[in-house]
């Protein structure tokens, strides 16, 4: 493509996160870049987010976005169950696509956005947005090395949240409702964390889960723990909890088990990792992740970028490459292909949970 012109439809958090982010790479392209406008039916949302982003045009009307023939990129940014609307009329009209996590209420609406996304063939990718997080890029090469001194045992997660329904960036109330949702932390948030295990680790043979609700929104989860076995035999265990903890937003912490070596890591900065061996510990700080990573083909055209890989900007690195990709005539990455696993894997998970833990294959 010879020019970006991106509409964003949704003005929420996640709306403003990609805003911000676009408009932060966007000198980087010149004037093969331009955010053209923003769509939310909060009109007032939509205003701020133009204001504050420096955004052409800002509407209530997401249709006429969408439709608009000089807006040839979309930005699907609205609670999970509208994702399927604004994917299959930008997906008709031969428009790119980026759309955020969860983008299906169901299995079953996923598989619906597969088939549409497949029939057209329109470039398209999915919020997977730890894939561009330069700590678990750095991770991966500890587990790769680890892995020829020993074998992999076992992995540990516990990834918890503030409820996303109030706190420090989300206003408003739409993940407490099933309708809109589809269900609760494991498929909002943890939906993360099942993509980061296969990436990581491999794909995942079978499940076993149980679910519990301690805030009482009906159909919302809000705890999750789930048993994992991996197809290379290894097993993994997660805990998802959403809690009412103002003072403590979020954090992923990872314990990663070789027989003779165990990575520890806290995500809350983004920053630390800790490796403890038979030999010694070693804590590895932002200035050693920034030297594992920074020469890497994701990262190293980012190098002189303080304000994107240093402080892990994620976000920015993501929608960077999406821009760069679409401008090359690049594979976008990750696809629906990995959203769909993703949500597969999920509703295993789910299946178990209602049969009280069982294991299910998937």
């Amino acid at each position: 493509m010879e020019k970006l012109s991106i509409g964003i439809i949704g003005a929420g958090y996640i709306g403003r996160e990609h805003a911000r982010s676009l408009r932060l790479v966007r000198p980087m392209f010149g004037d093969r870049l331009v955010i053209a406008a923003i769509a939310d039916k909060n009109l007032e949302a939509a205003a701020s987010a133009a204001k504050d982003f420096e955004i052409e045009r800002f509407t209530d009307d997401v249709n006429s976005v969408i439709d608009d023939p000089s807006i040839n990129v979309i930005f699907s940014c609205l609670p999970t169950k509208f994702h399927i609307d604004v994917i299959e009329r930008a997906a008709k009209l031969g428009k790119p696509i980026f759309f955020e996590k969860p983008f299906a209420v169901s299995l079953e609406q996923a598989q619906k956005v597969n088939e549409i996304l497949t029939t057209t063939g329109v470039p398209n990718q999915v919020g997977f947005v730890l894939r561009y997080a330069p700590t678990y890029h750095a991770l991966k090469k500890l587990l790769d090395l680890r892995a020829k001194e020993s074998p992999l045992r076992t992995i540990v997660l516990r990834d918890d949240q503030m409820f996303p329904i109030k706190g420090i960036s989300h206003f408003t109330d739409w993940r407490s409702k099933v309708d809109l949702a589809g269900a609760g932390v494991l498929i909002e948030h943890g939906i993360h964390d099942l993509d980061l295990f296969e990436w990581l680790f491999g794909k995942v043979k079978r499940v076993s889960a149980r679910s519990n609700n301690f805030a009482g929104y009906e159909g919302i989860e809000d705890y999750m723990e789930v048993r994992l076995e991996f197809a290379s035999g290894v097993t993994g265990n997660m805990v998802h909890i959403w809690h009412d903890i103002p003072a403590h937003q979020s954090i992923r912490h990872f314990e990663i088990f070789f027989h003779k070596a165990l990575i520890t890591l806290d995500t809350y900065d983004m920053h630390h990792i800790t490796v403890r061996d038979e030999k010694a510990e070693a804590k590895l700080e932002r200035p050693d992740l920034y030297q594992m990573i920074v020469n890497e083909p994701l990262f190293k055209d980012l190098s002189n970028r303080e304000d994107m890989l240093f402080v892990s900007d994620y976000y920015a690195i993501q929608d960077y490459w999406f821009v760069r990709n679409l401008l090359e005539g690049n594979e976008l990455s990750p696809t629906i292909k990995d959203g769909l696993r993703a949500f597969t894997v999920g509703s295993a998970c789910y299946e178990s949970a209602g049969r009280d833990g069982e294991w299910v294959n998937v």
